[in-house]
C-alpha cells in the first residue's frame, strides 16, 4: 500500500511535468531542488561526505555550493526522465548532440557486439535513447529493479519506448554472454557501489570497489567498450562524449587486464566529474566501506 501511494504521488508530479515538457522542466526542478536541499534534506549528509572525500582541498562553503547544484542537476534529470513518457523523438534529438559518433558506428560495424558504459552523470537515460537513435540499433539496457514495483514497471516502459529493451541485474551471465555473442549492444551503468569484496581501483584517491563482470565478457569475446557521458550544457541541452576503452595487447582474462579496463573507466569518469562536479549523482554512498 505504501508503494502504491508513493506511485500516486509520482503520477501527480508527472502530470505537472507534462505541462512544461522536456525542454522546460528546469524551471520547476530548481524549486524542487531547493525544497529538498533546505527543508527535506534527503541524503544530504551522504552528498556532503562524498564531496569532502573527493575534494578535500575545497572550503566548506564551496562544498555546500556544489551540493546545492547537485540537487538541482538531479532534479532536472529526474523530471526529464518523467517527461520522456510524452517527449517525441524529434524533441530528444533537438536537445542531444553526440560528439565523435563515427567512433560508435565504426565499433558496432566490427560485428563483435558492443558494450556502452556510462555512469549516473548528466542524464544517462537520455544518453541510452540517443545512442539507439544515432546507431539505428536498439540497446539492451542493464538496470536495477526499484523497491517500488510500480516505479520499476513505469521505468521499463520509458526505457523501452524508443526501441531499447531492459534486463535486470541478477540476470545470469550466460544471458549477457548470449546478447553480446549475438552482436547486440549492451548498455551498462558502471558506477553502482559494488560489494566490498569486489576488485578495488583508484577513484578520487580512494580504493573503490567496482563491478567487473562486464570486463570478463568483453575480454572473453573481444567486445569493444565505449564509455559514453551525456553532459548537460549551460543551455540545458546535452553533449554526449564518447571514449574508447582500450584493451592491452594480451587480452587474457586476468586481474591485470580487468584492472586496466576498470581504471580507464574510472579515470574518464573522474575527469568528467572534476569538470562538472554537480552532474554526478553524489547521493550514492560509494565510499561506504572507506569511512
Amino acid at each position: 500500500m505504501k508503494y502504491f501511494f508513493e506511485y500516486l504521488i509520482f503520477l501527480l508530479i508527472s502530470r505537472i511535468v507534462f505541462l512544461f515538457g522536456i525542454e522546460k522542466v528546469k524551471y520547476p526542478a530548481k524549486v524542487i531542488a531547493r525544497i529538498f536541499f533546505y527543508l527535506i534534506p534527503i541524503r544530504k549528509k551522504v552528498v556532503m561526505k562524498n564531496l569532502k572525500i573527493a575534494f578535500p582541498e575545497l572550503p566548506l562553503k564551496q562544498i555546500s555550493e556544489i551540493a546545492l547544484k547537485t540537487y538541482i542537476s538531479s532534479a532536472v534529470t529526474f523530471l526529464e526522465i518523467i517527461a520522456l513518457e510524452k517527449a517525441s523523438e524529434n524533441e530528444i534529438r533537438s536537445i542531444m548532440r553526440v560528439e565523435n559518433e563515427q567512433l560508435l558506428k565504426n565499433k558496432f560495424a566490427e560485428n563483435k557486439g558492443l558494450i556502452l558504459l556510462t555512469a549516473h552523470f548528466g542524464n544517462w537515460e537520455l544518453g541510452a535513447i540517443i545512442m539507439k537513435l544515432v546507431i539505428g540499433n536498439p540497446l539492451i539496457v542493464l538496470s536495477k529493479k526499484q523497491k517500488n514495483k510500480y516505479v520499476t514497471e513505469w521505468m521499463k516502459k520509458i526505457r523501452e519506448r524508443f526501441g531499447n529493451s531492459e534486463i535486470y541485474l541478477g540476470i545470469s551471465v550466460r544471458e549477457l554472454f548470449t546478447a553480446l555473442k549475438n552482436k547486440n549492444i549492451v548498455g551498462i551503468v558502471g558506477d553502482q557501489r559494488a560489494p566490498q569484496t569486489s576488485i578495488k581501483i583508484n577513484f578520487f584517491n580512494q580504493k573503490t570497489p567496482f563491478f567487473s563482470g562486464f570486463t570478463n565478457l568483453a575480454l572473453k569475446l573481444n567486445t569493444p567498450i565505449i564509455a559514453a557521458f551525456a553532459i548537460r550544457q549551460n543551455d540545458f541541452k546535452y553533449k554526449v562524449e564518447l571514449h574508447e576503452i582500450v584493451f592491452s595487447e594480451n587480452s587474457e582474462i586476468n586481474d591485470a587486464n580487468i584492472r586496466l579496463l576498470l581504471q580507464q573507466y574510472a579515470d574518464l569518469l573522474q575527469a568528467k566529474i572534476i569538470a562538472h562536479p554537480e552532474q554526478w549523482f553524489w547521493m550514492h554512498n560509494i565510499w561506504k566501506y572507506n569511512r
